[in-house]
């Protein structure tokens, strides 16, 4: 893991609205149902003003309070203006890399995060505004959470 400075940038895409409780459960789960939904209406492909990078981003943010609490949770793509867009702020982001077969390793990877946040050698603590998962190779995800 390492600590990244990023300025700010626009992300485009479906939202939904959910918890880490919920996303645990596998028959309540909200996210999966909306990436299938990006997926099976192509919603890649009629987002304008794409950036240059293809990366895919699964953003979130309006934390109600912690880990514990509800968010917005965004799958969609980075692009070139703010409109029908998420502003993501220039901010200061803990990054933690990880590879393996998608969709497992995402989970892998966020028990690393909550295991690090959780660990009495954690030097950050988590800002709750911005973080975001960020997948720009088949088998690879980086996670990138707000710190203060």
């Amino acid at each position: 893991m390492k600590v990244k400075y990023l300025e700010k940038f626009y992300v485009a895409g479906l939202t939904v609205r959910t918890n880490n409780k919920i996303e645990l459960d596998e028959q309540e789960a909200k996210i999966p149902d909306l990436c299938q939904r990006y997926l099976d209406e192509d919603i890649e492909r009629k987002t304008f003003n794409k950036s240059k990078s293809m990366a895919m981003y699964g953003v979130y943010n309006k934390y109600e309070n912690d880990v514990n609490s509800d968010y917005d949770y965004t799958i969609g793509v980075e692009v070139t203006k703010p409109k029908n867009a998420i502003t993501i702020p220039k901010d200061k982001y803990l990054v933690f890399s990880k590879q393996g077969e998608i969709p497992e390793v995402v989970m892998d990877a966020w028990h690393d995060v909550w295991d690090y946040f959780a660990s009495s050698e954690c030097k950050y603590e988590r800002a709750f505004n911005f973080d975001f998962e960020k997948y720009e190779k088949e088998d690879e995800i980086e996670i990138y959470i707000s710190i203060k």
